[in-house]
């Protein structure tokens, strides 16, 4: 049997582990076509929450575009990407498509052929740097009247949504703001790893998109729901597994689905050929995934001073363990305070550790604490 634990990539239909309550919340909001800023950990299955969603979308009559900022480098391919996903949402006709793009004044229709001989239609912003602010809008507002005119709710998806300031700081907000708050046939779902930076755009009274729409945080999969999940597989699978044995994975997963399906991804590989899923084989995994991830570690490492380093291996040992407390620095030999303040922020830059709601550093990948405490 394929492994059916599945990480890294989209995850979908059964190998999507469970977040029923999440996406029902989801379809509900999305039917009044509300606005939603989804805020999420990296690694916590955001993404592949919202591509199930689109399906769930799909299947009852919605139409929907889904935008990644990371692939938008500028405000002008963002207007171009905009356009073009919402309008090849609400219109498939290849004729009536470039019919809608003409109609348009800062953007162009622009004709490809592909490598099979098919025609693309696309846009692009007609003009120089200044239009594309204005574009964008234009391209916001053809998406509602369209969405109108069709008869049919769209929803459109823009992740990686704590990336917007990296265009034209709040100007471009505002704008959004003015724009999205006329719209009557659009939901928006704004999604985030950002966690503080997703905060401060809706809850900060200064910024555009204050109160512009409900805060949905997304937290672990209940340990209940998701244990019944993988014990299921491994049955599936003809394997033996104890269900005390899952809370092993789950603990050693720190509750973030990335790390749980890679765990058991792992351990399904480990135990083929005994076909029973033991603590050893649990265990064993982890020592896997970490020879695996270790060249990469050891790009991370060596871009850490010492002063890093030594905090970092604090951190392995202690991971609850308060920074700033004298307890801290004494027991570790790590201060002053303020140098432990710009290491942590340097390391979170590097993505290495990440700043929690509550104000305090984790690592990114529990993997990497593992590799520090067993290499160094």
């Amino acid at each position: 049997m394929e492994n059916p634990f599945k990480y890294g990539g989209i995850v979908r239909g059964p190998h999507f582990a469970d977040r029923k309550e999440e996406l029902g919340e989801l379809v509900q909001e999305m039917d009044n076509l509300s606005r939603v800023f989804l805020i999420s950990p990296r690694r916590f299955g955001k993404t592949c929450l919202l591509f199930n969603l689109i399906e769930r979308l799909n299947d009852i009559g919605f139409a929907t575009a889904y935008l990644d900022l990371n692939a938008h480098p500028d405000v002008k391919s963002l207007a171009a990407g905009l356009t073009h996903l919402t309008s090849m949402a609400l219109e498939s006709n290849f004729e009536k498509l470039l019919k809608v793009f003409s109609g348009l004044q800062r953007l162009r229709p622009k004709v490809s052929v592909g490598q099979d001989g098919s025609i693309m239609g696309t846009v692009e912003v007609a003009h120089g740097y200044k239009e594309a602010l204005p574009a964008l809008l234009e391209g916001m507002q053809n998406a509602e009247s369209l969405a109108q005119k069709k008869g049919v709710k769209l929803v459109i998806i823009i992740d990686e949504f704590s990336d917007l300031p990296k265009y034209d700081g709040q100007t471009l907000e505002k704008a959004m703001r003015s724009e999205i708050q006329h719209h009557e046939h659009v939901g928006y779902i704004f999604s985030g790893s950002e966690q503080s930076v997703m905060l401060a755009m809706a809850r900060d009274k200064k910024r555009a998109f204050y109160k512009l729409g409900r805060l949905m945080n997304l937290g672990p999969i209940d340990r209940g729901t998701y244990s019944e999940f993988i014990y299921d597989w491994f049955q599936k699978g003809g394997y033996k597994v104890e269900r005390q044995y899952l809370e092993k994975i789950l603990k050693l997963g720190e509750d973030v689905p990335y790390n749980i399906q890679r765990l058991c991804h792992t351990a399904w590989e480990l135990a083929r050929e005994a076909g029973e899923v033991t603590p050893s084989f649990i265990e064993e995994s982890t020592t896997v995934i970490v020879q695996q991830d270790s060249p990469h570690f050891e790009l991370l490492w060596r871009t850490a001073s010492q002063q890093q380093k030594m905090l970092l291996i604090a951190l392995s040992k202690d991971p609850d363990a308060k920074p700033f407390s004298k307890d801290f620095q004494l027991t570790h030999g790590i201060g002053p305070s303020s140098s432990i303040n710009a290491s942590l922020e340097s390391l979170n830059r590097k993505g290495i550790l990440f700043k929690t709601l509550e104000g305090s550093y984790q690592f990114s990948d529990i993997f990497m604490k593992h590799w520090i405490s067993r290499f160094t």
